[in-house]
């Protein structure tokens, strides 16, 4: 979408983050099908993880619905800010097509919780890897018009989404109907009492997810105040820290899944050192990142935009300034994620959910606001909170995730597990 222009791409990047926030936070509420169907699993007990699974699938359906009104009702509320008429067309031409794969993003998530408990994460990366490939030839395809078909533009690379995410839950469908006998997932009436206990665990994890995607997003709504530039400078970094963060998310997924499941069989002493280990590849992985940032932010930017074109001068200055400042929160931004998710597979989910709002709003929010606006610092400032609040989060959860680990194997003895007892 980048190359179809500054308004195209700042409005498709704003308009897939607000997608984004609302689904990441529903689907925050719908992680806690990982944590208790692990539990369940390490416990042998997978009629009840078929149940949970199965009230989960429930609960997206139902969550699916306020999420297509809410993304309806986004464009006017940016026209009251004050956004850009072009815009504010633009971003609701993109919702419009691309709120009809919600459903399936959120069915998706249920499917791939159930089956990394089961220790089936294989089959979750070959879909993934099929389903990005088959994504950038949609997002071809119906952007530009290519093989006799129109050119849709920014409706194309919405439709293009929708598509691959309804693709996508079938595959995991498929293979949950036909590939695996080993937990009963229903739909029927006795799931329903599992969504009480889906929601209880989930309902904060749910709105810490929102309070840290939000506070990216709304980042997103003042930078559209300072200009399409500054808005299409913001989305282009998200985007490509985005894709950093995506490994310390998987491995925050593993830790819950890990941490749970040897809570389930009673071993303490074997969850923490899954919640560290994963802590320590997370930190590992993001400090390469860091060094990728430093050493290339000329080429990443080259795959969003044409480096040659005089019209994209000031734009491309203003992302490589967001680039160094995101190089320098890598490793914390890794860090607080993989915490949150061990910490999940502890059922701690409320004190995250408080640090998360001091830590990213009122230090990383506040802190940016006051930087980009009173003190002039503009895009820099805004992503200079997003840092300090990322930095306080980061050290405050893995300080929690000590303490809470080394209460479990205070309280609890460690049951040596017998060879060959662990999963595939």
């Amino acid at each position: 979408v980048g190359h179809l222009g500054a308004v195209p791409l700042a409005a498709t990047g704003l308009g897939a983050a607000l997608y984004a926030t609302l689904l990441m936070t529903c689907q925050g509420v719908l992680t806690a099908v990982a944590p208790l169907t692990a539990h369940a699993v390490g416990a042998d007990d997978r009629r009840s993880a078929g149940g949970i699974a199965g009230g989960g699938l429930i609960l997206a359906a139902l969550l699916a619905m306020p999420v297509i009104a809410a993304l309806a009702g986004l464009p006017f509320l940016l026209a009251q800010m004050g956004y850009a008429p072009e815009l504010v067309a633009a971003i609701a031409e993109f919702l419009r097509i691309i709120c009809w794969g919600a459903p399936a993003f959120l069915g998706i998530a249920v499917l791939r919780f159930l089956l990394v408990a089961l220790f089936r994460a294989r089959v979750v990366m070959v879909v993934v890897l099929v389903g990005v490939p088959l994504n950038a030839v949609l997002n071809w395809l119906l952007i530009f018009g290519h093989l006799g078909l129109p050119a849709f533009g920014i409706r194309g690379s919405a439709a293009a989404t929708a598509i691959v995410q309804w693709l996508m839950l079938g595959c995991f469908a498929f293979y949950l109907m036909f590939r695996t006998g080993q937990v009963p997932v229903s739909i029927g009436r006795r799931v329903l009492r599992e969504i009480p206990r889906i929601l209880r665990l989930g309902l904060p994890i749910g709105a810490l997810r929102a309070l840290e995607i939000g506070l990216f997003v709304t980042t997103g709504v003042f930078m559209g105040v300072l200009g399409a530039d500054a808005l299409g400078a913001h989305q282009l970094v998200f985007n490509v820290v985005g894709v950093c963060f995506m490994v310390p998310l998987g491995l925050s997924q593993a830790a819950t899944v890990r941490v749970a499941f040897q809570l389930g069989r009673a071993s303490p002493g074997a969850a923490r050192r899954a919640a560290f280990v994963a802590l320590a590849l997370g930190a590992l992985f993001m400090l390469a990142m860091t060094a990728m940032l430093l050493a290339t932010p000329r080429l990443l930017i080259g795959l969003y935009l044409d480096l040659a074109d005089p019209a994209n001068n000031s734009l491309v200055a203003l992302a490589l300034r967001l680039l160094f400042v995101a190089a320098l929160f890598q490793v914390f931004d890794g860090v607080q994620v993989i915490a949150v998710g061990a910490l999940r597979g502890y059922r701690d989910t409320a004190a995250p959910m408080l640090i998360a709002a001091v830590g990213y709003w009122a230090i990383g929010f506040a802190g940016g606001v006051l930087f980009a606006f009173p003190l002039g610092y503009g895009a820099i400032g805004l992503w200079s909170g997003l840092a300090a609040g990322l930095a306080v989060v980061a050290v405050s959860l893995t300080l929690r995730l000590q303490v809470k680990a080394r209460a479990h194997i205070r309280t609890a003895e460690p049951v040596p597990l017998a060879p060959g007892t662990l999963p595939a």
